[in-house]
């Protein structure tokens, strides 16, 4: 099994370098320096990022090792206060989906059809990050416009002869491989969480509305999140705290009391006195249909883990058929989707441009009727009611993230076969994750082992929208459990 071997100096997670920033023990140079060394051995056979920005980064890096020298240099009874007014993400490098706009820097969505566009302004999760010192080092891959679950021709740093995951797989690719300590991508139907469960990695799709979508490619505009991507619950927290917030510019944006996700942790408690007492929904169908003996292992462990830890498990039956319920996914995430790509021009004017199958989901998407929308949107509604009604009572749902590890490249037009019926390699990885794109609920992915052949395994945690706290403090407690 091919894979991409281990830096010799392990790249620091992103609380870890915060606290070494502060304490002088690494500087925001000499990390960017070890993120584009790495880049530089291992992206030629991961091709993980599409524009890397070096020169620039290392200008950024430079600031702020200024900005931590001169809060050092203050006398030593204000010192500290002045090191603890700096933000844990100042100095910190991080992959860009090439989805997301960035000032300056070549943002291609993946597409030839953009292939030479170079943004005026940041999209807004850009600017709120570059607020408080964060800075872009390189631009990743994503399917083109967002509209798949393999991201060609990334591949997956546990065996490079599998895919990532899409359409953030060269976010958690990268992340995978210490090219960079945190990332942001985006998630429509899964596109956070089915890379960072193919990676190994940690990826939070936020509440829908918490995060902004503006200055980002649109692939359905009522299913779209943003959110980040990182080797920990702990560093997901910390880029959300920068993120989450009203913004004028995205009409979907909601307004609502910021939280401290860093404090929702509950780093000051152990894990079984931050978890004790947690009502858990086991599903009882649907989310183990068609999983590999690995993933329902892992996933029991899990299960029994959080048990042991003072969770109450409460077994609920998933209101709805997911496959029922993929037919209202794609009846909205299609027409969506060729609605912009027509109104911007592109499908008539660079039609050429684009990948042959992505032009024909696209233009797929102008076979729907004004009345299948409307109907897709009602069950959506109609739905999301349900599952209230189902988890009532509970603080959390657990799901494996996929039922599945991730497929061979090669092997992606070869069905599943389960339930006695063969099912394409793509539904299976949107499965377990596209429902709560269309409830908008917040969905975290954190790995949970390994299959017998070394290939990482996740799980998923789902609360009630807004509840980014229960998400992050459940993850946070488990991976705290399972270290070492």
């Amino acid at each position: 099994m091919p894979t991409i071997p281990p830096a010799t100096t392990p790249l620091p997670t992103i609380a870890e370098a915060a606290r070494r920033l502060r304490e002088g023990s690494l500087t925001s140079v000499e990390l960017t320096h070890q993120c584009l060394e790495r880049i530089a051995q291992v992206d030629a056979a991961l091709k993980a990022c599409v524009t890397i920005v070096g020169e620039r980064a290392l200008e950024q890096a430079a600031a702020a090792d200024a900005q931590f020298g001169a809060a050092r240099a203050q006398p030593a009874r204000s010192r500290d206060a002045a090191l603890r007014r700096l933000s844990p993400l100042l100095g910190i490098p991080l992959g860009i989906k090439d989805l997301i706009e960035t000032a300056g820097i070549l943002t291609t969505g993946g597409s030839r059809v953009l292939e030479d566009w170079v943004p005026d302004h940041d999209a807004t999760v850009v600017r709120l990050l570059i607020q408080v010192g964060a800075f872009t080092l390189c631009k990743t891959n994503t399917h083109e416009f967002a509209y798949g679950t393999v991201t060609a021709p990334t591949r997956n740093p546990w065996d490079t002869e599998r895919i990532p995951g899409g359409s953030s797989g060269g976010s958690a690719a990268g992340l995978a491989a210490g090219m960079f300590p945190g990332a942001l991508g985006t998630d429509t139907g899964g596109s956070i969480r089915i890379p960072a469960a193919c990676c190994g990695v940690t990826g939070l799709k936020a509440t829908y509305g918490l995060v902004s979508r503006a200055g980002i490619l649109p692939l359905s505009w009522s299913l779209d999140h943003a959110g980040p991507l990182a080797r920990t619950v702990e560093d997901c927290a910390l880029l959300l705290n920068a993120l989450a917030g009203y913004d004028l510019q995205d009409p979907d944006s909601a307004e609502v009391p910021l939280l401290d996700y860093v404090a929702a942790l509950a780093d000051n408690r152990t894990p079984d006195e931050a978890v004790r007492g947690m009502r858990l929904a086991i599903p009882t169908n649907e989310f183990l249909d068609g999983a590999t003996p690995d993933v329902r292992d892992a996933f029991h462990a899990a299960v029994a883990l959080f048990e042991r830890l003072g969770a109450e498990l409460h077994e609920i039956t998933f209101p709805a058929s997911l496959e029922d319920l993929f037919q209202v996914y794609r009846g909205i995430q299609r027409p969506e989707a060729y609605t912009f790509h027509s109104e911007m021009g592109w499908l008539e004017s660079r039609a050429d441009r684009y990948a042959p199958i992505v032009r024909a989901n696209l233009e797929a998407g102008k076979t729907y009727t004004a009345r299948d929308y409307i109907q897709a949107q009602r069950r959506r509604r109609a739905f999301h009611g349900e599952l209230r009604a189902t988890l009532a009572g509970t603080d959390a749902l657990l799901t494996p993230t996929l039922p599945i590890p991730a497929p061979r490249a090669d092997a992606l037009d070869i069905p599943i076969e389960y339930d006695g019926r063969p099912h394409d390699v793509g539904y299976m990885l949107l499965r377990n994750t596209f429902a709560f794109d269309l409830t908008g609920q917040p969905a975290l992915a954190l790995p949970c082992g390994f299959t017998q052949d070394g290939l990482p395994i996740s799980l998923q945690i789902v609360a009630s929208r807004f509840d980014e706290p229960t998400v992050l403090r459940l993850g946070h407690a488990y991976q705290r459990a399972t270290a070492g």
